[in-house]
């Protein structure tokens, strides 16, 4: 399948071009720039001699490089049509409403990445500097399993999964692979030696076992930590809670208050969530402003 890649390097640089040297002849690169942003890599020109790599520059305005490239990937579904491949390269996640427009007209083969998608074991080797040790090792297994050290249910498996699935893709598994390598962790969620039990299938499943393992490893890990974080942020509330809100009008409603705090992605979130729990604009307004240390970060005023 023809494969056109539309690259937006104001936004991924190099590094999300740092495999291009493993493009086939079956692959089309469009790399999209700004004189903010020229330092593309030299030996790319050296590839275009075999290569269908072409620039472009783009003006310096206000979102200019992105109305191009979509522009462009326009111009490439009218021309090539629904069955090729089109992948735009950047980390900017509003292109995802654009993936999603095309697909839902009709066009299945277009995705977002971050990187180029090379094999993930190329990716690892340019990145990868020193090997762990084995007390690093330890360090990391124990890490992971004291943090999974819980009982993984409905929106928590779901949860795990969509990390995984996604931490795989952003480092060059194809969807296929991903699924199948998330099949064989959430098996094992649950389980109390969940890494041996993960390893022992992934020894039966994949020639490259020890480098699936290690790649599922480092998801997991970061997994770890972002449960962490929001552990941390919910022991934080709560804590606070205790100390200022004693009265029964807002014990009555704890579990309520808590969950807009750590969900409200905004101020005016914040807001809106207490004033759909008290009709008295008196309590929200005590509650807002005794919670302002909790909500400072949130956007807005």
């Amino acid at each position: 399948m023809e494969t056109f890649y539309l690259i937006d390097f104001e936004n991924v640089h190099n590094d999300g071009i740092a495999n291009i040297e493993s493009m086939t002849k079956e692959e089309h690169v469009h790399i999209f720039s700004t004189q903010n942003a020229t330092n593309i890599r030299q030996d790319i020109f050296w590839l275009k001699e075999d290569r269908d790599i072409k620039p472009h520059l783009v003006p310096v305005r206000k979102q200019s490089l992105d109305m191009h490239l979509v522009s462009y990937l326009g111009y490439l579904l009218g021309v090539y049509g629904k069955e090729c491949s089109y992948v735009i390269i950047s980390k900017d996640k509003d292109y995802d409403n654009i993936v999603k427009f095309w697909k839902e007209e009709g066009y299945p083969n277009i995705s977002r990445k971050e990187k180029w998608p090379g094999t993930a074991s190329t990716q690892r080797q340019k990145t990868q500097t020193v090997s762990q040790t084995k007390s690093n090792v330890q360090t990391v297994n124990s890490k992971i399993s004291a943090g999974m050290a819980y009982e993984f249910e409905g929106d928590d498996r779901s949860e795990l999964n969509l990390f995984m699935q996604h931490g795989l893709v952003d480092i060059g598994y194809d969807g296929n692979s991903a699924n199948r390598i998330c099949k064989f962790v959430i098996a094992h969620c649950n389980d109390e030696r969940m890494l041996n039990r993960i390893h022992n299938d992934f020894k039966n499943s994949f020639n490259n076992y020890s480098e699936v393992y290690e790649d599922v490893k480092s998801i997991l890990e970061k997994f770890v930590q972002s449960k962490s974080k929001v552990a941390k942020r919910e022991s934080q509330v709560r804590s606070f809670f205790g100390q200022h809100f004693q009265k029964k009008i807002y014990v009555d409603c704890k579990e309520e208050i808590i969950q807009i705090i750590l969900k409200s992605e905004t101020k005016q979130q914040v807001n809106n969530g207490l004033l759909k729990l008290y009709s008295d604009g008196t309590v929200v307004s005590h509650i807002y402003k005794t919670i302002q240390p909790l909500i400072r970060e949130l956007p807005g005023k």
